[in-house]
């Protein structure tokens, strides 16, 4: 191993700093709004004793916690989309290329229009829920189509990551840090984006009963229940991985 790529796995701490630093304060920050948002996630904070308003140390130190969780959640999509970035080859042929495309983004913006004009809201927050909506759809739906293509893909998976290492042993030490120190400050960005995105459906979700009814549930507890199930469908792909990790283990141990 040179010495340029010893230095970058002795100090592989940087790479996971700049990815989850600035994720883990902003996830911090959205937790403690989504548990004074939703009455539900307030016992979470352990502050019901205190004084209300004031952040004290022991809340600090679990909002840390609680950001870092909350930052890795949302960046489970970054997981997928990097597994599977074998399938972004365009420009390479044109046609394959706008057809991508269309898979994509073509599904989640039919099923925007159909959501649209089923929901009974009305008004802003029928508009409000509808974009939320485009949003969830635009980043949960790529991250299944992506699952799923690389696991009915795995002789072009397998070839991509022959090819990778191939390349990497040839390549400059600097290249290989150039564009791993690119890639990870925008993780960094993109981790903050999906968790801003994430939070703005865990809100609706903990708020669209109140929203579309104007009643609030006896039962509190079931305003968990939207959370439960979007964060499962949020992480499932990325749970996944472990599956195609398992494969790409298999094919390059010979066992």
């Amino acid at each position: 191993m040179a010495q340029s790529d010893q230095e970058t796995t002795s100090r592989w701490w940087e790479f996971y700093a700049v990815r989850y630093g600035m994720g883990s304060v902003v996830g911090g920050v959205i937790f403690f709004f989504l548990c004074k948002t939703n009455p539900i996630l307030q016992p979470m904070l352990f502050s019901a004793g205190g004084t209300p308003g004031v952040i004290d140390g022991p809340v600090l130190a679990l909002l840390a916690g609680y950001g870092l969780a909350y930052c890795y959640i949302a960046s489970a999509p970054i997981l997928v989309f990097h597994v599977a970035r074998f399938l972004f080859e365009f420009g390479s042929k044109r046609g394959s290329s706008i057809l991508r495309l269309i898979i994509g983004f073509a599904p989640p913006f039919i099923a925007t229009v159909i959501f649209y004009f089923t929901n009974s809201s009305a008004g802003a927050v029928r508009h409000f829920f509808t974009m939320v909506f485009c949003l969830a759809a635009l980043v949960v739906w790529p991250q299944y189509l992506a699952i799923i293509a690389t696991l009915f893909k795995q002789k072009a998976f397998f070839s991509f990551y022959q090819k990778l290492a191939n390349k990497r042993g040839k390549s400059t030490s600097d290249i290989v840090s150039s564009y791993k120190h690119m890639r990870e400050h925008g993780n960094s960005f993109f981790i903050v984006i999906l968790e801003i995105i994430l939070a703005i459906i865990l809100f609706a979700a903990g708020n669209f009963d109140f929203a579309s009814t104007g009643v609030v549930s006896e039962s509190k507890h079931i305003y968990a229940i939207p959370y439960v199930f979007i964060i499962l469908i949020w992480t499932l792909p990325a749970a996944l991985v472990w599956l195609v990790g398992t494969l790409f283990e298999r094919e390059f141990s010979g066992v």
